[in-house]
């Protein structure tokens, strides 16, 4: 189908039809959606109770030959909702998608593919409670794994949380100084009314202490946030020397670098197949150190670790990842960029359905 708009979008450009035009075209006549198409995307749609009322739930792909041994499950804004998608982790196909991460419709929704779960020895997912259990529930013969890419955004939320709060801080202390050149500005102007004077507004100047690299205190907990998703060796030369300006004015952006730093080496390819007990041994020590630290953000990921433990060591034995979901979302991206959105969303599904499948 896309292969076909490709060389219709050659001949469009030559005639000189615009896109919009040439999606219609595409979608009314030549993409085989009408009049079957809106049928064969809602046959798969389940009844399910919600609040105490029933609602259809949109199902628009179920494609049971795309289960195979290696699969990943992951949740995907289309539109203004949240979809489930499980996909082929070596061919990228979607085998899955419903309109909702709910557990209980999940099940209900899944149940065509039931027969075909057994097949399943890996899936990896995110760590959402619904995901959880229905991989427990549906497919027990699965390895589940924590999905690294969703363990090392919550880190890098953490980290970054941090340089936020001070950086809030550093604002709120400045709007406090703006307020009180307000207040002192009003007393002075009615102070002028009453003893009949001509009012002369004073430039508010706020004294913000400056680094020796140039930077203010907003602008160093501003700019320094890319080189904290960096380690110390990939830095160029000004973010070293910001990196120091920044860690020696907020030793608790260090402690909390560190630690961020020691997790992803503990995470790192290279120690995919090193032995379980080692392992362990390495996170435990992380765990000591984070308590020691005592950083309330930091301590919040270590939690979510903790409660994930033994999906994310699974990660070692293989070095699974849901990489190729995540290449599946930037394609998804690409072809609503294509579509013009997803105003039509059977039309858009339509289009999915073939591409994907």
């Amino acid at each position: 189908m896309d292969t076909h708009l490709t060389n219709i979008s050659v001949f469009a450009e030559i005639m000189g039809i615009d896109g919009k035009t040439l999606h219609k075209w595409y979608k009314e006549i030549l993409s085989g959606f009408n009049p079957d198409g809106k049928k064969i995307i809602h046959s798969h749609d389940v009844v399910v109770k919600t609040g105490g009322s029933l609602t259809v739930l949109e199902v628009p792909i179920v494609c049971p030959a795309n289960i195979e041994e290696h699969m990943g499950i992951d949740e995907k804004k289309i539109g203004e909702d949240f979809y489930t998608i499980m996909s082929n982790r070596k061919t990228g196909k979607i085998a899955f998608c419903a309109s909702t991460t709910k557990y209980s419709d999940l099940q209900q929704a899944m149940k065509p593919l039931l027969p075909y779960m057994e097949k399943v020895r890996t899936i990896t997912r995110d760590m959402a409670g619904s995901y959880a259990k229905l991989c427990t529930e549906l497919i027990p013969n699965a390895t589940q794994i924590a999905d690294k890419f969703h363990v090392i955004s919550n880190l890098m939320e953490a980290q970054q949380s941090v340089r936020i709060r001070y950086r809030q801080k550093a604002l709120e202390e400045r709007r406090k100084e703006l307020q009180l050149y307000k207040e002192q500005e009003k007393l002075r102007m009615e102070e002028c009314e009453r003893e009949g004077k001509n009012f002369t507004p004073k430039k508010f100047y706020y004294h913000e202490p400056t680094f020796s690299n140039g930077d203010t205190v907003r602008e160093l907990l501003a700019r320094s946030h890319f080189l904290l998703y960096k380690f110390p060796h990939q830095w160029s030369v000004k973010q070293t020397i910001r990196a120091k300006i920044l860690f020696e004015n907020y030793p608790e952006i260090q402690k909390v670098y560190a630690l961020s730093c020691q997790f992803r080496k503990w995470y790192a390819r290279e120690n995919i197949g090193k032995h379980s007990l080692q392992i362990e041994k390495e996170l435990f020590q992380w765990y000591e150190d984070v308590d020691d630290a005592n950083i309330e953000e930091m301590m919040n990921f270590k939690s979510l670790v903790e409660s994930h433990e033994d999906v994310i060591i699974n990660y070692f034995q293989n070095g699974d990842t849901n990489a190729m979901a995540e290449n599946l979302n930037g394609r998804i991206n690409k072809l609503i960029t294509n579509n013009y959105g997803v105003r039509n969303i059977d039309f858009f599904f339509f289009r999915m359905k073939n591409f994907f499948t």
